[in-house]
């Protein structure tokens, strides 16, 4: 393992600052509080980690007890170093440590999915429980090429629901009929200036407008996954609708309920 791993992966200059334009207001807010915190005021940057010498070194020990390799790993990264002990966070990211074999399949103990009881093995190596040796995981897959299978997967599924016309014509697939809808832009949030007890009060107001395809009340802060997910933008809405004739529905190459 090379001596200046800890440098290497953590010890490299920050990215951008997350909020930069809400702690430019609060700076610039001359009726907001007279001092500020650091977070509040300039926010903190974004960690810039390179974890793949890292992933690197882990792949070339495949074969090699992980009691030898998690040594070398000790030797040149210390945990009383605060930033060094990130290192070891991102190492269950890459191996699997605490492996168990139930029936058929190795399970994880540490890790476990958020929205199911799933302990399946997730990274690319693992440490065989017999053995104590550094194995690959044979099921293992990219998560860049899990990503891309359902990057294509959700393209074929709107694809098969929603065709665009132009920019304010859709053509959109609901209950099994198919439907001309336009959509136009929501205005933007207002701010509305009050003045209570001699300081001036900032409120946001939304100014909402009906979706005739959501049939609700929307604007630019509410049903914003709705309003992705329906039409592939936030900023819109659905101001008038109009199901297909089996003439419009032959020209499309589209094919409607009954039809």
């Amino acid at each position: 393992m090379r001596e200046d791993m800890c440098k290497v992966i953590v010890e490299r200059p920050r990215k951008h600052k997350g909020g930069d334009a809400d702690a430019t207001r609060r700076r610039n807010d001359f009726d907001g509080p007279q001092f500020l915190g650091i977070r509040a005021g300039y926010t903190y940057r974004a960690l810039n980690e390179n974890l793949s010498p890292l992933r690197r070194y882990l792949r070339a020990q495949v074969g090699r007890p992980w009691d030898k390799v998690y040594g070398e790993i000790a030797a040149g990264i210390d945990r009383r170093n605060t930033v060094q002990q990130h290192v070891y966070q991102h190492i269950d990211d890459f191996i699997a440590v605490q492996v168990q074999v139930h029936g058929d399949e190795l399970v994880d103990l540490r890790r476990r999915s958020y929205w199911r009881n799933d302990r399946r093995l997730s990274q690319e190596l693992y440490v065989d429980p017999r053995t104590g040796i550094i194995r690959r995981n044979e099921h293992y897959r990219a998560r860049t090429r899990e990503k891309a299978e359902r990057d294509r997967l959700r393209q074929a599924q709107i694809h098969a629901r929603r065709r665009v016309v132009d920019r304010g014509t859709l053509l959109l697939l609901l209950e099994g009929a198919w439907f001309e809808v336009h959509v136009e832009p929501l205005p933007a949030i207002q701010i509305v200036e009050t003045v209570v007890q001699g300081r001036t009060r900032r409120t946001r107001v939304p100014d909402r407008r009906f979706d005739v395809v959501l049939k609700v009340k929307t604007s630019l802060e509410e049903h914003v996954d709705e309003r992705q997910d329906m039409y592939g933008c936030r900023g819109v809405y659905a101001v008038a609708k109009r199901q297909l004739s089996r003439k419009e529905l032959r020209a499309h190459g589209l094919r409607g309920q009954g039809y």
